[in-house]
């Protein structure tokens, strides 16, 4: 009896370079890039706000924190960085818990935060409920929560990490 390897069709389906969208600054020249950074650079300066981005954004989120005087960084680092930063506005370019966090440590700023709806598994895994009634089950119980979770159960615990 012979064996029989049936054949698989394998096919190309990657895009060409012109079938890839462009971003937005990828469709500026080295100039107008420099303009756009230049104007967001005074406009921050103008509303004494400073951005700051995780490591996970953009490429192009991370270049101009850096090129407008802001910072790249991890999320804990990111939210110390603002005690250290003199702007009275943070703009947290991450999940929401990086701007929850930002806010913690940073209580007499302004937290600003483009998107309200990005969120991180990890912190998805443990819903603030869900944690808030397993405390109230046990409450002889210590927790300890790893930072990337929300304000609600860094609440709760008794130690965060």
């Amino acid at each position: 009896m012979s064996a029989f390897t049936p054949a698989i069709a394998i096919e190309d389906h990657r895009l060409t370079p012109a079938q890839v969208p462009l971003t937005v600054i990828e469709t500026l020249d080295a100039t107008e890039k420099a303009d756009l950074v230049d104007r967001i650079r005074r406009l921050l300066k103008k509303r004494d706000a400073t951005l700051v981005a995780h490591y996970y954004t953009s490429p192009e989120l991370q270049e101009l924190a850096d090129a407008t005087g802001g910072y790249v960084s991890d999320s804990l680092d990111m939210a110390r960085f603002g005690a250290e930063c003199p702007s009275s506005t943070l703009i947290v370019a991450g999940v929401r818990f990086m701007g929850e966090t930002a806010k913690i440590l940073n209580p007499e700023k302004r937290v600003l935060m483009p998107d309200l709806h990005a969120e991180c598994s990890l912190d998805l895994g443990c819903p603030a409920d869900e944690f808030s009634a397993f405390c109230d089950q046990y409450p002889d119980r210590t927790v300890v929560v790893y930072a990337n979770t929300s304000a609600a159960v860094k609440a709760r615990s008794d130690w965060v990490v």
